[in-house]
């Protein structure tokens, strides 16, 4: 379902939960509320009517920040850290991060915004397999805790997601934007839901027990800190 907020659209995904919770989420600023199956369409509007101030400030935050358009100049994130970007035409596309904080973009002449886009988002895909594949065996060794498998995407609204039945995670590719222990926290929380679909008490024991400060890393992925 969806319902709008002035101009701004607000995903409701229906649940077994107890209770509405609202999200405001990174990079865009894209509006989900949680409700009970129960709820009805009255009591949505009116639960996005009392929020209205704090969902339009929040959303307009995020929108302010400036669009990346993968020129010199520009800064991009690579694991926390903050690179300046210098862009230079070749024959062949590379990137390369410096000591210096410089990441030195190689595109071929005459490429388009979208093909540089591209080619960093293949980047951090590199990045990411990297990482998860040294520590997504760690954490299955410390929780005891298993996926089948996993694989990498780019997500629009979730840093992550479970398949259940399968067990199968997905990892969203900018997570390599982030430091390194937010991509632990959203391994940790997949991981947590292949024994617990939910995010119930249970879901929460698993990942105060194996990461106590999860709440804190949470805050810092979701740019709250």
């Amino acid at each position: 379902m969806q319902y709008f907020l002035e101009n701004i659209p607000i995903e409701v995904e229906k649940k077994k939960i107890k209770n509405m919770h609202i999200y405001v989420k990174p990079p865009f600023g894209d509006v989900l509320i949680t409700a009970p199956k129960y709820i009805t369409d009255k009591q949505i509007k009116e639960f996005i009517r009392e929020r209205a101030d704090w969902i339009i400030e929040n959303v307009e935050r995020m929108q302010e920040i400036p669009a990346i358009t993968y020129d010199t100049g520009d800064t991009i994130s690579v694991w926390g850290e903050a690179f300046t970007l210098e862009v230079y035409e070749d024959t062949r596309y590379s990137m390369t991060l410096g000591d210096d904080g410089i990441a030195t973009l190689v595109v071929r002449e005459g490429c388009t915004q979208e093909q540089k886009e591209a080619f960093v988002l293949e980047w951090y895909r590199d990045e990411l397999k990297e990482r998860v594949e040294i520590l997504l065996p760690q954490w299955e060794e410390y929780t005891g805790l298993h996926c089948s498998s996993w694989q990498s995407k780019n997500m629009k609204s979730r840093w992550g997601t479970c398949n259940t039945k399968t067990k199968k995670i997905w990892l969203n590719v900018k997570l390599a934007e982030h430091p390194v222990e937010c991509l632990e926290y959203v391994i940790l929380h997949e991981l947590a839901h292949t024994v617990v679909p939910n995010h119930g008490p249970e879901f929460k024991a698993i990942l105060t027990r194996f990461m106590p400060e999860w709440k804190q890393v949470k805050k810092k992925l979701n740019g709250k800190e």
